[in-house]
């Protein structure tokens, strides 16, 4: 199974940038503007999923936050990585304490998102592996 990672931001520009990127190394990526039209499409793929979910804190209809809070525990083996354009600590404190496996500002620093995105695709094989 190839890493995918789950991209979801209401900023078409951020979206394909960032999946363009992406792609060039190696990373599937499939991109949503809004968390529902994720949740609707990950309902088709063969559970549970596994890579990374990258989306921004702040969306339209439910937020990122609240979507850690009310749907995380539906998708134990998918990292959650968190970018926000509105970085504060309170903001930081509530990601953690929902399990986030990191949080990063906009505009983002790629080199350390992808060594975090790489964390992640390792955490994700591990959690499949301590479930089996």
């Amino acid at each position: 199974m190839s890493a995918k990672v789950w991209l979801v931001d209401d900023d078409l520009s951020v979206r394909e940038s960032l999946g363009f990127l992406l792609k060039t190394v190696d990373y599937e990526v499939a991109d949503f503007g809004e968390l529902a039209a994720f949740d609707a499409a990950a309902t088709a793929e063969p559970l549970p999923l596994r890579g990374c979910l990258l989306v921004d804190v702040r969306l339209s209809g439910i937020s990122g936050l609240e979507w850690l809070t009310s749907q995380r525990a539906r998708h134990p083996l998918l990292p959650v990585i968190l970018m926000t354009g509105y970085g504060t600590l309170d903001v930081c404190r509530s990601t953690f304490q929902e399990g986030v496996f990191d949080v990063f500002t906009k505009p983002l620093d790629i080199e350390p998102l992808l060594d975090t995105l790489h964390r992640a695709m390792n955490e994700s094989e591990q959690r499949a592996l301590q479930q089996n």
